[in-house]
């Protein structure tokens, strides 16, 4: 019988590392069983921790996948060795120590979860090691008008067999907070039934920690495919990897990114082209007899119990580049930063109306009992930006100004509200 799944359920599944698609309420084009066991199984030739994850899949709307716990994970070679994994974490399994797959040997996923199911995958091997050669960023327009910078990779090898490729990266970038101040809230007091006998309060001193120049981190969440299968060489040349528009403030000041590349097996390479095609609502619903993703994986004792996912076995290559915007757009005015900057705030310390009374030796508070000013601060809204000369001061409604200090959003004078003021131990100075 077929059951019922929201699309977006499978998708976001699938997807869940490399970033949940937009959604979209298409229902099941694809056969499931109501508890399908989702695989990430993506090992590959470093000499690291292995991880693998697992989680269920229930047709229940909105329904996210869950971790699938107590499960008896481990990946055997064609010898018979045995590379088990633990569970650090619900769902989520890892090998005791470092583990390094080698290229001349054939590697099966088996897995025995708590009900009793036995799933393993077909035999796959280590594809040959293809290194990244030059990576570049290139000044370009691309297919959509938009100009920015590309980010290109070549690689090459010379077996003349077609390469099968899959991209992650991790980019970072400096943040520098465009109307910086020196200053930053020292005492922010609250009591205003000045039981401290100054009530509301605040004030400013010279800053502890630098908040000038900070550091951010993004990581990929697209699913990047390459492919040497229908080219005149074995080469990728000038492949992009990303791609900034050049009003992107990543690429305000200095930018770095580290390309991950896996080379995969076509098989591999067939599964990820799928699900990046399942990510297209016109192609889901131009072919509505899709089926379901095809996988390595299968239960050995019943054909009922559904898989998704795929145990992937690839060579790894890794390579960093930094580049300035200057280098590429020299002399041009820099993207806008990440908020606007331009207005300056006046929040009172004292709201409108604010009144205390003495009643029998207490302090009675008539009217608003909250301070926009300290309010907004506590919340991270505010930052220092400079003392409001006309506190104080009478205005047109012959009122007083009640806003000791004016100020700008955060984010503006303190870049910690968008990264780390911690310098990565891998980022090079221009």
């Amino acid at each position: 019988m077929k059951k019922k799944i929201k699309w977006i359920g499978l998708l976001c599944a699938l997807n869940a590392f490399f970033g949940c698609i937009e959604e979209f309420e298409a229902e099941t084009v694809t056969e499931l069983q109501s508890t399908a066991l989702v695989v990430d199984a993506r090992v590959t030739d470093q000499n690291v921790q292995q991880t693998i994850y697992l989680s269920r899949l229930f047709p229940f709307e909105a329904a996210d996948p869950t971790p699938e716990p107590n499960a008896q994970v481990s990946i055997v070679d064609d010898l018979d060795n045995v590379f088990g994994f633990q569970e650090v974490a619900p769902g989520r399994y890892i090998t005791a120590s470092a583990v390094q797959f080698v290229h001349d040997r054939a590697y099966r996923l088996v897995i025995q979860t708590t009900d009793g199911s036995r799933y393993s995958s077909e035999a796959e091997m280590l594809p040959t090691v293809v290194p990244i050669g030059e990576m570049k960023a290139i000044r370009r327009v691309n297919s959509a008008g938009t100009e920015g910078v590309a980010i290109t990779l070549d690689n090459n090898d010379a077996t003349g067999v077609p390469n099968f490729f899959r991209f992650e990266y991790e980019e970072t970038f400096k943040i520098v907070a465009p109307h910086f101040n020196p200053f930053d809230w020292d005492e922010v007091d609250d009591d205003y039934f000045m039981n401290d006998d100054d009530g509301w309060e605040v004030t400013i001193a010279a800053r502890e920690e630098p908040a000038l120049e900070c550091f951010a981190s993004n990581t990929s969440n697209a699913l990047v495919l390459g492919s040497t299968e229908r080219l005149g060489s074995n080469n990728l040349d000038d492949f992009e990897v990303r791609f900034l528009g050049k009003d992107n403030y990543a690429i305000a000041h200095r930018y770095s990114i580290l390309v991950k590349q896996y080379h995969h097996s076509v098989n591999a390479a067939s599964f990820y082209e799928s699900l990046s095609n399942f990510s297209n609502v016109e192609s889901v619903f131009s072919n509505v007899q899709t089926g379901r993703l095809e996988t390595n994986i299968r239960d050995e004792n019943s054909s009922e119990n559904i898989v998704l996912g795929y145990f992937e076995l690839s060579s790894y290559s890794e390579k960093r580049m930094f580049f300035n915007y200057s280098d590429l757009f020299p002399n041009e005015p820099l993207p806008p930063y990440v908020i606007n900057c331009d207005p300056v705030g006046k929040p009172p310390l004292y709201p409108p109306g604010f009144h205390v009374t003495e009643i029998d030796g207490e302090l009675v508070l008539d009217g608003n009992d909250s301070s926009p000013l300290i309010e907004g601060i506590k919340a991270g809204l505010y930052g220092y930006h400079a003392e409001n000369e006309n506190f104080g001061k009478i205005d047109g409604d012959g009122e007083p100004d009640r806003a000791p200090f004016l100020v700008k959003s955060l984010g503006c004078v303190d870049c910690r509200k968008f990264g780390s003021n911690v310098k990565p131990d891998f980022w090079i100075n221009e």
